[in-house]
């Protein structure tokens, strides 16, 4: 299974806003009305150089002389 990047982590408010907007339209067009308040957002970007699932509030320092990163095989 591949990992992902966990995008609405990386999100501001606004921006969630203005999705949930776009997908209540697109819900409403097809006779779904409403559906939009029953829901969560999950959205993934799968990504075949990760080594783990990202979000976030995940960071890392790395250090001067190494030649491994804990999150991607290519770096």
């Amino acid at each position: 299974m591949m990992n992902y990047w966990n995008l609405p982590t990386f999100l501001n408010d606004g921006e969630m806003h203005e999705i949930w907007n776009i997908i209540d339209k697109a819900l409403d067009r097809h006779g779904y009305c409403g559906m939009w308040e029953e829901g969560e957002l999950s959205m993934r970007l799968y990504d075949d150089n990760l080594k783990q699932n990202l979000d976030s509030s995940m960071s890392y320092e790395p250090e001067p002389v190494e030649t491994e990163h804990p999150f991607f095989y290519d770096y």
